[in-house]
């Protein structure tokens, strides 16, 4: 594994239902009220993974705020679900961080359907939250690190698809800067007229 290590201060919340119902524990609209008081109590660089299989909150700070972590989520579904069959893990440095995301990338491979959804889910994940300067890029090196793995023992499932998706957003993502791009040669010939 090779990375940087100065940026340690990557940690991460992972919830897993007890139950084994693969059902969201939060609602799309509800992820994204709790992702914002998080990142209006931790700082800007939170993100929310929330899949069947369960959440992660991934976030960079100096501080350890799992335990408010976990306190939040309890409160914001405490009327959905039966809080004793959740199950918290903290990853509270990037090593174990980096061991749980890999170890859940390498597990889901095992059922493809669920891996190509998780990795759909990342690739929009990583192109909503583009302004992130930590999580992101760091969950991102994980990421293509494991895929890549994954890609030369042949355990990878739905190669094409995958890269398609991620194909789909990179020319978004030129077609953004393209638009950027001629946003600022207009404004920049109004103001020499």
């Amino acid at each position: 594994m090779k990375y940087d290590y100065s940026i340690e201060d990557i940690r991460s919340v992972n919830v897993r239902s007890l139950k084994g119902n693969n059902r969201l524990l939060m609602s799309s609209s509800m992820v994204a009220i709790f992702e914002s008081f998080l990142k209006e109590n931790i700082g800007n660089e939170v993100v929310v993974v929330n899949t069947n299989i369960g959440m992660e909150v991934y976030y960079y700070a100096k501080n350890n705020y799992s335990t408010f972590i976990k306190e939040s989520l309890l409160l914001y579904t405490i009327k959905q679900l039966d809080q004793s069959k959740l199950k918290f893990r903290n990853n509270l440095d990037r090593e174990e961080v980096y061991q749980s995301f890999c170890e859940a990338l390498q597990t889901f491979s095992r059922y493809p359907q669920l891996f190509l959804a998780y990795t759909k889910k990342f690739i929009h994940l990583k192109n909503k939250n583009e302004s992130s300067r930590f999580v992101i890029p760091i969950l991102n090196n994980f990421f293509e690190e494991t895929l890549k793995v994954l890609t030369e023992t042949g355990k990878m499932p739905h190669h094409d698809k995958i890269k398609k998706a991620k194909n789909k957003y990179h020319q978004s993502d030129t077609h953004k800067m393209i638009v950027k791009k001629l946003i600022s040669e207009i404004l920049l010939k109004k103001h020499h007229n």
